[in-house]
């Protein structure tokens, strides 16, 4: 059921039984958050005025439905959003996090897993030919940490087509009641440049381009 480590490097708990929690930070220039925001913000606008597919929502828990009774659960349905590459498709067990937990990464932070799938399903339907590769998985039940690694490449549906490629992990970290409340993604490159990556033509572009 997973690659759990139980009773290595344990954390105390908090108060009221918690698990000590790390406060993500997204440390990057202003340019770069603002970017982050205006991309947030053209997906916001873009879905007022495109139709999304429709989405089984057979595939992804809804938020009354119950969440993981262990932490050993819990590992299982992370597996189980890996494997529908949650985090570009927006298809995602609800219930496996905590309403407030915080989501981090090179860009910016914010609470909220609500602003997170709505944020998945906006920018998320500009992808086409979405290649995830998870190349480590590993949980410790007495830190209530799942560490991953991953490489994803893509490209936007945009009029240059651009592609979008990069490697990089993810922290999850769960609290005393088997829910996610961190969720902390580095990757291998810079921000700026994954910014760039946005605005050159694709490869496919540049064919019809004639360049």
């Amino acid at each position: 059921r997973g690659d759990v480590t139980r009773g290595r490097g344990a954390k105390k708990p908090g108060p009221g039984g918690e698990r000590e929690r790390d406060a993500p930070t997204a440390d990057t220039d202003l340019p770069t958050r603002l970017a982050w925001y205006a991309s947030e913000a053209f997906g916001d606008v873009t879905a007022l005025f495109r139709k999304r597919g429709s989405f089984d929502a057979s595939s992804s828990a809804s938020s009354e439905e119950a969440g993981p009774a262990s932490f050993a659960e819990a590992v299982d349905r992370l597996r189980e959003d890996y494997d529908r590459a949650y985090f570009v498709t927006g298809q995602m067990d609800i219930p496996l996090y905590q309403e407030d937990c915080e989501f981090a990464d090179p860009f910016v932070s914010f609470r909220g897993v609500s602003r997170f799938k709505k944020n998945l399903d906006n920018l998320g339907s500009f992808m086409r030919d979405v290649r995830l590769t998870v190349t480590a998985f590993d949980a410790s039940e007495a830190d209530g940490v799942v560490q991953t690694k991953w490489s994803f490449r893509c490209e936007l549906g945009l009029p240059w087509r651009p592609s979008l490629s990069a490697s990089g992990g993810t922290k999850h970290v769960f609290n005393a009641q088997n829910r996610m409340v961190e969720h902390v993604e580095s990757w291998d490159i810079d921000p700026a440049v994954a910014l760039k990556q946005l605005v050159r033509p694709g490869k496919r572009q540049k064919k019809t381009g004639g360049s």
